[in-house]
């Protein structure tokens, strides 16, 4: 079972019918970090397969949304632990636990390998294939998670969410379905008025975003958008020889900060978590430390939303990281963490020049 190890996006099925989401490519050796997404539920929703139909707990992808399926899980301590290196509890599932892995890029060959696919499938495997084609990036490279994954996808309803496996092949296709959005001449598409506008009312309504400061970050995101007018999604992962082994570095929270720093490198922001290498600048409230080496989100919204030589407004938790096997300590800021509120990162442009981009101006 753990031949090729448990990545960021995957899916594991539970004896109770529970379908947990993997979250990150850094694990223990006997469980697995994941949200609780889909539980099982006579008449639930529109999401199923065979004769079972499943409740989506995790409605929203938000900290108060996780905190609801950890008091769900309250019922099932099994599927909580408190993670040592991470000084923190979060929900996994214990290894002999498992009943199915879901692997992404198993099931995307699958859809490849058939004629019996519906529109959705048919279209995620486009999308795939296209992006493929234009980054120069094996499909073996690619895969397809979500509802589809599971195979309990609903056409019409459900969206096209694809994986990208390896740093260099996440960076390619970065920098080729950016280039699409901008240049509008594929199917690959900017969201329409219409959606952007839902995209950020919402998100004003889960986060501590204005509307029009949501229409700037959606104008950053390189990763969502339409083809062939079904929305889509992309989510760069680590292998695991690339990832950050369990245990290598011990996470300490040290409370909580408002702070302004200068982004230098922005490389490892398109994963989860979201990865921003900084020089700080000021602290606006907070303990009063002269170094923060970086601020890492939880949140998918602050994913790649800065880029380098760029200054950000971010509040979050304040960690104290040793790592091991350097014999190092540094502080970082952590945004999208369980006890936090109010988190966030906000450009603000570079020194000198306020406001971050217009509404309507893409950053790639």
């Amino acid at each position: 079972m753990r031949a090729r190890g448990f990545r960021d996006r995957d899916f594991l099925r539970t004896p109770e019918g529970f379908l947990f989401c993997v979250v990150g490519s850094t694990h223990p050796p006997d469980r697995v970090m994941a949200y609780l997404k889909y539980v099982p539920r006579s008449g639930a929703g529109p999401w199923g397969r065979g004769g079972t139909r499943y409740y989506r707990l995790l409605r929203e992808y938000t900290m108060d949304a996780l905190r609801e399926t950890l008091v769900f899980l309250r019922d099932y301590p099994v599927y909580l632990t408190y993670f040592e290196a991470f000084g923190t509890e979060m929900s996994a599932v214990p290894v002999e636990r498992i009943e199915e892995h879901y692997k992404p890029e198993e099931r995307l060959r699958e859809i490849a390998s058939t004629l019996d696919v519906d529109v959705l499938e048919e279209r995620a495997l486009a999308l795939a294939d296209l992006i493929s084609d234009l980054a120069g990036v094996a499909m073996s490279k690619m895969g397809v998670t979500g509802s589809i994954l599971l195979d309990i996808h609903v056409p019409g309803i459900s969206d096209i969410d694809l994986v990208v496996y390896g740093l260099r092949e996440s960076l390619a296709v970065k920098e080729t379905v950016a280039e699409a959005l901008k240049k509008g001449d594929t199917e690959i598409r900017r969201f329409d008025e219409k959606l952007t506008r839902a995209w950020c009312y919402r998100k004003s309504k889960t986060h501590p975003l204005t509307p029009e400061e949501a229409r700037k970050l959606l104008a950053r995101k390189w990763n969502i958008g339409t083809f062939l007018g079904t929305r889509f999604s992309i989510h760069p992962v680590l292998t695991e020889r690339e990832a950050e082994k369990y245990g290598e570095r011990l996470y300490r929270p040290l409370g909580t900060a408002t702070i302004r720093a200068k982004v230098v490198n922005a490389t490892m922001s398109i994963f989860l978590p979201a990865i921003y290498e900084v020089e700080l600048s000021t602290v606006l409230e907070g303990p009063a430390l002269r170094e923060v080496r970086e601020i890492c989100s939880y949140e998918e919204l602050y994913a790649s939303v800065a880029e380098e030589g760029e200054e950000v407004v971010a509040r979050g938790k304040i960690e104290l990281v040793r790592d091991l096997r350097q014999g190092s300590a540094y502080y970082r800021l952590v945004v999208g963490s369980l006890r936090g509120r109010g988190e966030f990162i906000k450009p603000v442009g570079r020194r000198g020049v306020s406001g971050g981009l217009p509404p309507d101006e893409t950053t790639t």
